[in-house]
């Protein structure tokens, strides 16, 4: 009788190792051999022979070396690295293991945030994730959405945090709070009387549009669900920007995030949810689905979620 393997253990040791999966990760990470090892603090050579190593056990390119203008992950590349990344995870979270099952070692995370939220998210919930988890090593990254969903699906990111607008079914994405629509405007503007607002009580006005890829898509489609044309006085790819510009008076705007304004030198701003036939949008963290996350990194979205429920996301 033939026993399976998980009754006799591994009878064939697995070709690729460790090293190599930490050594071609690292190139895929910065797409040089040069900058990897530096990183690794081995020699150059060392990294070149694990990748080439690794291209002759596969059978299959992983890089595209363009002479002088550095590498690029061809498909097999792309997807081996998500699966790199998760193995490596994975073996981090055994070490972490000690004798009494407590945690010996970090595990270090990579987490991706949509740049308009960072500098008001990433500071809190640094501070809670130290606290609450202090063997995660976290390196947090803040970039536009579609950099962060590129970041996934390379193997840089672990986790990110954006809006679902427009994700691919790739991705696997927790919501963390719902961010309706919100009108701003500059504080006393007449609108606020209201009791109920619509875009149709301000469309006369400047609209002060912030102009960044697939942010720019949602906003307008709030103007399309109710057939309005927006007069655009202006646009900015700055939040802040957007936000002393409002409270300057120079038109209004319309978000899902937008946390307390405090500029001496000028008015305040105020914010109220908009009645309208759209959707708001859910803030999520994600993954990829095709990945199974350490326990580790599940607990430390609880904590995420936790942290930005206390999020105050409106100007009043």
């Amino acid at each position: 009788m033939n026993r399976s393997e998980g009754e006799d253990g591994w009878r064939d040791v697995p070709n690729l190792s460790l090293r190599q999966l930490a050594y071609f990760l690292t190139a895929a990470n910065q797409l040089s051999v040069l900058r990897a090892a530096e990183a690794l603090n081995v020699s150059p050579s060392s990294v070149s022979t694990a990748i080439s190593q690794m291209e002759r056990i596969l059978g299959v390119k992983l890089f595209m070396r363009r002479h002088a203008r550095g590498m690029l992950l061809t498909p097999a590349g792309r997807d081996l690295a998500v699966h790199a990344r998760s193995i490596l995870l994975h073996v981090r979270e055994i070490e972490t293991m000690g004798e009494r099952g407590g945690p010996r070692a970090a595990i270090r995370l990579s987490i991706g945030c949509l740049n308009t939220l960072a500098p008001y998210l990433v500071p809190r919930l640094m501070q809670e994730v130290e606290k609450e988890h202090p063997k995660i090593q976290a390196r947090w990254h803040e970039d536009s959405h579609d950099s962060l969903l590129e970041g996934l699906h390379s193997g840089a990111l672990d986790l990110a945090i954006l809006y679902d607008y427009d994700l691919p079914t790739t991705v696997q994405a927790i919501t963390l709070r719902t961010m309706p629509v919100q009108l701003v405007v500059p504080a006393g503007h007449t609108v606020l009387q209201r009791e109920r607002l619509r875009l149709a009580n301000v469309a006369k006005e400047p609209f002060i549009l912030l102009d960044l890829p697939k942010t720019r898509d949602y906003f307008l489609s709030i103007f399309a669900a109710e057939r309005i044309e927006p007069r655009i006085g202006y646009r900015t790819g700055s939040f802040e920007m957007l936000r002393s510009m409002v409270a300057s008076g120079f038109g209004y705007t319309v978000l899902n995030f937008s946390p307390p304004y405090v500029a001496p030198d000028q008015g305040g701003l105020v914010s109220r949810p908009l009645d309208g036939p759209f959707r708001p949008q859910e803030l999520v963290i994600a993954r990829l689905y095709r990945t199974r996350p350490p326990s580790r990194l599940e607990q430390l979205v609880e904590t995420v979620k936790a942290s930005v429920s206390k999020l105050k996301t409106s100007t009043g």
